[in-house]
């Protein structure tokens, strides 16, 4: 059985019944519970309390639980469960399309959502041993996303490749040669200053304006690594 005290849960749904069960039956349950009437609310709730799990209704007035998702996805890494009374295959498929990771039709049993919650909060210990971090970054080679802080941060193929082998060693500096063997290959018939370029191209998307020194640091005349101040 899972330790959920403080947990918490964003519950988003415009019926104030509805909020009001989820809210003092999860709180029975020993989940920190916070609620949402509709989609703007919802987004600054989710900045502000950062839950550990979202359940989102569909059917909401100003902005629609399925168009609301990827707007959450862009400030929030939680397991999303959707609810709705609509139990039509279209929209499973278009929630999950959209980035939910789960679907409930109402009504439902109580019981069965908090099992759902519960597979959710399991979820990211499960992964967590696959996930690569130094300071601020997180990085999942199985899913190939990057997170700096919050927020996801597109990398090519190539780029992916290649912060990969920075950060599986963080401490460590690599040379341009070596760094251009390990992810373009020993056959590449280009030169090792194309290393110099997708360092830069990662930099450009990994550093944030004002701040002192950048997250790959240059070692003069050795190569590249991680830098271990921000």
């Amino acid at each position: 059985m899972i330790n959920m005290a403080n947990s918490r849960v964003a519950v988003i749904d415009d019926d104030r019944m509805v909020r009001e069960m989820l809210e003092l039956g999860l709180s029975r349950e020993g989940f920190d519970v916070q609620s949402a009437a509709d989609g703007f609310a919802a987004l600054d709730l989710v900045r502000r309390f950062d839950p550990e799990v979202i359940v989102l209704d569909i059917m909401m007035p100003k902005i629609d639980g399925i168009t609301l998702l990827p707007k959450l996805r862009e400030i929030s890494q939680a397991p999303i469960l959707m609810l709705t009374a609509k139990g039509d295959t279209e929209d499973k498929v278009r929630s999950l399309s959209a980035g939910a990771d789960d679907y409930l039709v109402k009504p439902f049993v109580f019981e069965e959502l908090i099992a759902r919650l519960q597979a959710k909060l399991r979820r990211p210990q499960l992964i967590e041993e696959n996930v690569l971090r130094w300071r601020d970054v997180a990085m999942n080679p199985q899913t190939h996303e990057l997170f700096r802080g919050k927020d996801l941060i597109e990398l090519t193929q190539r780029e992916f490749d290649l912060l990969a082998v920075l950060m599986r060693e963080p401490r460590r500096v690599f040379s341009k040669d070596h760094l251009l063997e390990i992810v373009w290959g020993h056959d590449f018939e280009g030169g090792p200053n194309i290393v110099e370029t997708y360092i830069s191209y990662l930099r450009a998307k990994i550093d944030r304006p004002g701040e002192r020194g950048s997250f790959i640091r240059t070692v003069r005349g050795v190569g590249y690594g991680l830098s271990q101040q921000p």
